[in-house]
């Protein structure tokens, strides 16, 4: 092998090296969308110093409170609010990877609008210059499938909505700190979630307009991800989900019985309490 065939052959080997570190740092399950009207910020802006923060915060937060985020800094008119979940399966190790990834990657991607959400795999991160917190939001949005179609769609769809309706009616009756549903019927696997600082109605209104907008978009298809500011929705025909991380345990009442003590009210960082799992 002469010299420029020696060449060809290591250069072939690094970029091969280099497109593998690539695809394990990249998520191709990421998406990202702005609200135009919302307005820009600036480079080295009083906003933008204030978004470095709350990256700065999900990039490696201290405590997992299974997996919901819900912070702000500075102050109006350049104060930025931002709300991130992880799925209710990803221990913290793993929350904290999406949520670091996510953010850092929404900056880049989709730079300078004062509003943005972004949806990965694992995870979606989400901030604006405005109250967000407990607001259902219908925009910005979108989906993503698979393109391939099931080989029998009329009874992979009838599997599919009654699946998905059991799964909402669970994910929306969760307590105040998680609303996450995940299981499968025969071949069909699916998750739900809403960001817990929706209440039971706005829970059940995000997933009837997600299960609407799956059917417009991904009917038939034999699998798909309808991205929503306040709740998500995947299907797959395959298992995709781990076992959800079990919520703490209640703290026993004073009395001793166990069972009968509520919960103390959620701070400003939230925790999951309710856990479903349905199968």
């Amino acid at each position: 092998m002469g010299c420029s065939g020696l060449f060809l052959f290591y250069w072939s080997v690094i970029v091969s090296l280099a497109a593998i570190a690539f695809a394990d740092d990249y998520d191709n399950y990421f998406l990202c969308r702005y609200v135009e009207d919302k307005g820009n910020y600036t480079a080295n802006s009083t906003y933008q110093a204030n978004l470095n923060r709350i990256v700065s915060q999900l990039s490696s937060p201290t405590q997992f409170n299974y997996g919901f985020y819900n912070l702000s800094a500075g102050q109006s008119p350049d104060e930025v609010n931002a709300i991130a979940l992880c799925t209710g399966d990803r221990t913290q190790v793993e929350c904290n990877s999406c949520l670091n990834r996510t953010a850092t990657e929404l900056m880049q991607r989709c730079p300078w609008y004062k509003e943005a959400t972004a949806w990965s795999q694992f995870c979606l991160v989400r901030y604006a210059n405005r109250d967000i917190f407990g607001q259902l939001e219908n925009e910005p949005r979108t989906c993503a499938f698979n393109p391939k179609n099931a080989s029998n769609p009329e009874q992979f769809n009838d599997g599919l909505i009654e699946l998905l309706n059991n799964l909402s009616n669970i994910a929306a009756a969760g307590g105040p700190l998680r609303k996450y549903a995940a299981g499968n019927l025969q071949t069909i696997y699916a998750a739900v979630q809403c960001t817990p600082d929706m209440d039971e109605q706005n829970c059940t209104a995000c997933l009837n307009y997600g299960r609407e907008e799956l059917s417009k978009c991904c009917k038939g298809r034999l699998g798909c991800r309808v991205l929503r500011p306040t709740c998500i929705l995947r299907y797959e025909s395959g298992p995709f989900y781990q076992t959800a991380v079990p919520p703490p345990s209640p703290p026993p009442s004073p009395s001793g019985r166990e069972g009968l003590a509520r919960a103390p009210a959620p701070p400003k960082l939230l925790k999951f309490n309710n856990f479903f799992y349905f199968f």
